[in-house]
């Protein structure tokens, strides 16, 4: 299970009404997002902001941290590649299904925790993730018993579709962003996840943005406090 303390947390201005858990992405660590979190901090009006970290060493870089491997399943990193086409992304994705499973139970159990720590329940909790960070909050907030505030996955993709799709048993708000640039998971994949959450039926908005390439910019994370400040 996740340690209860080994994550970073920043409290917001005012009483702490929300819980926001903003999770980081592959070959990252709470620090490698922390110039988004500030700028997040600076923007909502009745939180804390806890960030979890990783507990696995990254296999590409064993300075940084995984969530989970994903050479499993695309050893050749096809995934990044420009000529993968959108169906053989999301099918590398798909077969990662119960490795997002397991460690999305995981982050259930720390959200749990954490709620208990501040005082706060599933209606004032949002997740937030970047990259892999992203993909683990969909699969997280989807499979989870109670309905979270919101859920903002920034850069992602839906993963382990025909699991997850048997799996969903939570459907809160999403707001999805995604860079134009983004050449890490591609931007062309963004439509095969909206076709996605509008096959499910989620309640779900989308914003992209022009020029940006795989890293969190103030733009989003604008976006990212209306979304939770509503």
């Amino acid at each position: 299970m996740l340690s209860l303390f080994d994550n970073k947390y920043y409290k917001t201005a005012g009483r702490i009404r929300k819980l926001v858990i903003f999770v980081h992405g592959y070959n990252g660590s709470p620090e490698a997002i922390d110039y988004a979190v500030q700028i997040l901090r600076e923007k909502l009006a009745d939180g804390v902001i806890v960030v979890p970290r990783a507990p696995f060493a990254c296999e590409k870089n064993a300075d940084n941290l995984q969530w989970l491997s994903f050479y499993k399943e695309d050893p050749q990193v096809r995934f990044r590649h420009p000529q993968a086409s959108v169906a053989e992304i999301y099918d590398i994705f798909n077969r990662l299904g119960d490795d997002f499973a397991s460690v999305a139970l995981q982050m259930n159990a720390f959200i749990d925790a954490q709620q208990q720590v501040w005082g706060i329940d599933d209606a004032h909790t949002y997740l937030v993730g970047f990259s892999q960070g992203a993909m683990l909050s969909i699969y997280t907030a989807l499979s989870r018993r109670g309905q979270l505030g919101g859920c903002v996955a920034i850069a992602g993709l839906v993963p382990g579709c025909d699991k997850l799709s048997d799996e969903i048993i939570s459907r809160p708000r999403f707001l999805l962003l995604h860079g134009e640039d983004d050449a890490t998971v591609q931007y062309k994949t963004l439509a095969q996840t909206v076709a996605w959450f509008k096959a499910h039926q989620l309640d779900f908005e989308v914003c992209t943005f022009g020029g940006l390439a795989h890293r969190m910019n103030e733009a989003e994370m604008q976006e990212a406090a209306e979304f939770i400040n509503s």
